[in-house]
C-alpha cells in the first residue's frame, strides 16, 4: 500500500511539473492597443485598387520569442466592420455573396505553431475560418519589443474563393481580384 501510495503521488508531482513547467511560466501574454492597432485588407476591382480595415476585432496573443512552444494567438474579427470608405463596397461585403454576415458574423484565426527565421521575424501556421470554411494561412511577421511594450507587423495573402467570398457573383475574378493581401500592425502592452 506504502508502494502504490508513492507511486501515485510521484506521478501527481509529475502530472503537476508539466502543468506548472517552466515553458508556462515563462509565456507572455498581451493585450492590443486598439487605438494604435489595426487589421487590412486590399485589392482591386474594375481595375482600380481599394484598401480597407476591420473596425472591431479582439486578440489573445501569448508570444515569448524565447520560448516559441508557449506561443498562441486567437483573433476574432467582426465581418461586419469592414470598411473601404466607398459607399458600393461597404454595402456589398455583408451580403450574402461576400461575407454573409447573417449568418457567419465573425471571422476567427487560430495559430498552430510559430517558428523563428531571423532576427525579429517569424512565421506563423494557423487556420482562419470564414463563413464556414477553415483554410491553412501563413502569416509572416516582425515582433520588436521595448520594455513592457511590444509591434507586431505582418503580411499574408488569402484566395477569397477558398472561403466561398465572391463565387456567386464574380468567380473568374474578372471584377474583384482573387488574391486579397492581408496586413497587421498591433500595438501591444503586456498583460
Amino acid at each position: 500500500m506504502k508502494r502504490l501510495c508513492l507511486a501515485v503521488a510521484a506521478i501527481a508531482i509529475s502530472v503537476a511539473g508539466s502543468i506548472l513547467s517552466p515553458a508556462d511560466a515563462s509565456a507572455t501574454t498581451w493585450s492590443v492597443v486598439p487605438g494604435e492597432s489595426r487589421i487590412g485588407f486590399s485589392g482591386s476591382h474594375a481595375g482600380k485598387a481599394f484598401k480597407g480595415t476591420f473596425e472591431r476585432w479582439q486578440a489573445d496573443i501569448t508570444f515569448d520569442p524565447a520560448n516559441l512552444s508557449t506561443a498562441k494567438a486567437t483573433v476574432s474579427v467582426a465581418l461586419s466592420s469592414a470598411k473601404t470608405g466607398d459607399t458600393t463596397y461597404d454595402k456589398t461585403l455583408p451580403t450574402v455573396d461576400w461575407f454573409d454576415i447573417a449568418k457567419t458574423p465573425s471571422g476567427v484565426f487560430e495559430t498552430t505553431a510559430f517558428r523563428s527565421v531571423g532576427g525579429d521575424k517569424y512565421e506563423a501556421d494557423g487556420s482562419l475560418d470564414v463563413r464556414g470554411f477553415k483554410v491553412p494561412v501563413k502569416l509572416a511577421f516582425e515582433f520588436k519589443t521595448n520594455g513592457d511594450t511590444a509591434k507586431l507587423t505582418g503580411k499574408t495573402q488569402l484566395k477569397r474563393l477558398d472561403f466561398g467570398i465572391g463565387k456567386g457573383s464574380d468567380a473568374p475574378g474578372e471584377w474583384v481580384s482573387l488574391d486579397i493581401p492581408i496586413d497587421v500592425s498591433v500595438s501591444l502592452k503586456k498583460s
